[in-house]
């Protein structure tokens, strides 16, 4: 008769099941790395947010046309004025390429001013500024020079906006952190500005002859028009013109008086660029623009035969 020996289990195997059975074998033995945990399904991806808006202008299109603003709107039809602030436009230009640029003279800077109140050199200062902005010849910034009540920062609703007091100042800011956006691409303002704690409430005319240098050298690719109050009111003036390019000076037609003017433009004689805009002078049709059967004639279809 075979025997058949009936299989034992090894004595480790006997010693593992006494010890708690084979799931001892399936544990980590200590030091070994775990069994790395199953991969988790993706979080859903979050939306992405929306684009911000730019931000809105300071100063928006109603608050330029309160001012006076009449030129320089987008898609505006041409105009008697448009086309008389073209030309003014390009003699400053013109003058502007041949100013030799130094440290004491911004050649980009443009004195806007008048003998007397109420010529029209702040409608002047504006139009020149928006004109100059739409030709996109170079970025301008329009300066109050001049704060008195009604001046250009009260008319766009900047009165007490930070501006040129507080540059003038001995705490003066960056000078582009005070430049204001407007809905015109390219046309910056900056205020006159509250008055100052500390300082004077009117800042002598060297001190602010020296921000508009620093304002210039700060925005060097930028064209400066300065609305300044008038020659025979007030000596900024002849302050400012030490350092400008080129001043412009308004003269109302039938009202200023020559005497007037001469004495305006020898308060300004330390710019060496000085030129007369004789402004709300009476034309007949036919020695002025719009004699020509009028602007918007220009891009108009023909007329039908019969029509």
């Amino acid at each position: 008769m075979t025997y058949t020996p009936t299989p034992r289990p090894h004595l480790v195997e006997r010693a593992v099941e006494a010890l708690g059975g084979t799931a001892l074998l399936r544990q980590p033995s200590h030091g070994a790395a775990a069994p790395a945990p199953p991969p988790r399904a993706p979080a859903p991806a979050e939306p992405a947010a929306a684009p911000l808006p730019p931000p809105s202008p300071a100063i928006g299109w109603e608050a330029l046309r309160r001012a006076g603003l009449a030129i320089g709107e987008p898609e505006a039809a041409r105009s008697r004025l448009s086309e008389e602030i073209n030309i003014v436009q390009q003699q400053l230009l013109l003058a502007m390429r041949k100013i030799e640029p130094s440290a004491e003279r911004c050649a980009r800077a443009v004195l806007v001013t008048s003998a007397r109140p109420g010529e029209g050199k702040t409608f002047t200062a504006l139009n020149l500024a928006a004109s100059l902005a739409a030709s996109n010849v170079s970025p301008v910034v329009l300066v109050d020079t001049d704060g008195k009540r009604d001046s250009i920062s009260a008319q766009l609703g900047q009165a007490e906006a930070p501006g040129l007091r507080l540059l003038a100042s001995r705490r003066a800011p960056p000078p582009a952190s005070l430049v204001l956006a407007t809905a015109r691409p390219g046309l910056f303002f900056l205020p006159h500005g509250a008055p100052v704690e500390g300082e004077p409430a009117v800042p002598p005319g060297p001190m602010v002859a020296a921000a508009i240098l620093r304002l210039a050298a700060a925005l060097p690719d930028h064209i400066l028009i300065l609305d300044s109050p008038p020659c025979l009111a007030t000596s900024e003036p002849n302050s400012l013109a030490a350092v400008v390019g080129q001043v412009l000076m308004v003269v109302e037609a039938e009202r200023t008086q020559r005497d007037e003017v001469e004495a305006a433009l020898d308060l300004v004689d330390a710019c060496p660029n000085l030129q007369l805009l004789l402004n709300r002078m009476q034309l007949s049709a036919s020695d002025s623009f719009g004699a020509y059967g009028g602007y918007d004639a220009y891009g108009a279809p023909a007329p039908r035969p019969g029509g």
